[in-house]
């Protein structure tokens, strides 16, 4: 088993983790909705401003997108590239946690799940780092 210390820092990691990732994926929803309801996207620097919703359609021959803007940033897109590359330090979070645990393998998939379906990070990392505080506790005692 890992030591306190080791453990504490495990812990740590994934709290933050759990929450940065919830918080992205939480984004990427309110924008996939937006791209899915109005067909807009949010642009950056863009020629429309700033920060603008930029609309576009869909050509139903080839099924391609149209309208975009040829200038700026596309939110939207950044924001999945980013939370993907979170759920990545997510999972070694979660790994590492679960390694120090030797907890089974269900688990493991769980806390996994909280990185891809909204406001689950939030309830996993409040259940599992009770669960690993109370461990941690346990093991002090000894």
């Amino acid at each position: 088993m890992s030591t306190t210390p080791e453990l504490a820092k495990s812990l740590q990691i994934y709290k933050v983790t759990s929450y940065v990732t919830g918080l992205f994926l939480l984004l990427i929803s309110v924008l996939y909705a937006l791209r899915l309801t109005i067909s807009s996207d949010l642009w950056i620097a863009g020629p429309e401003g700033l920060v603008a919703l930029a609309q576009f359609s869909v050509d139903p021959g080839t099924g391609e997108r149209v309208g975009f803007p040829t200038q700026g940033f596309s939110f939207t897109t950044i924001s999945l590239i980013v939370h993907g590359w979170l759920y990545v330090a997510y999972l070694y979070a979660d790994f590492r946690l679960w390694t120090q645990l030797r907890w089974g393998i269900g688990k493991f998939l769980i806390i996994a799940a909280g990185g891809v379906v909204p406001f689950l990070s939030f309830f996993t990392e409040r259940y599992f780092a009770k669960v690993a505080e109370g461990w941690n506790q346990k093991s002090e005692a000894k």
